[in-house]
């Protein structure tokens, strides 16, 4: 079996570094980002998103009802991440890319060009 190579071209790279730099110099502003209002976004996306992955269930309504219910525990999951996680800039890459993830499902499912599960 081969490895998977990934090459990042140097421009990329160095605005990486840059942005791994500076989140280093800041830390207790990075955390409280990332621990406050990074945590509160990451959960209602994450919230939002959950009816496009969740089965609906015999009554339908599953995929609306454990969103709701399990917010306050995705909310501390990724809280409590945010805090214990000892290198900033990859909670930070992680954060963003939770983000990115949840944040594309949720404007799909708002244009209309994926659909909710109906069970």
């Amino acid at each position: 079996m081969g490895t998977l190579a990934i090459t990042v071209h140097r421009p990329a790279a160095a605005a990486l570094r840059r942005a791994a730099g500076a989140i280093e110099r800041r830390p207790v502003l990075a955390r409280w980002l990332l621990a406050g209002p990074g945590a509160l976004l990451a959960a209602v996306l994450v919230m939002a998103a959950m009816p496009v992955w969740l089965p609906a269930g015999a009554a339908g309504v599953d995929n609306l009802v454990y969103p709701i219910v399990l917010a306050p525990l995705i909310w501390t999951v990724v809280f409590v991440y945010a805090l214990l996680e000892n290198s900033l800039p990859r909670a930070t890459a992680v954060l963003t890319g939770l983000f990115l993830v949840d944040g594309i499902l949720v404007a799909l499912t708002a244009t209309g060009t994926i659909h909710v599960n109906a069970g």
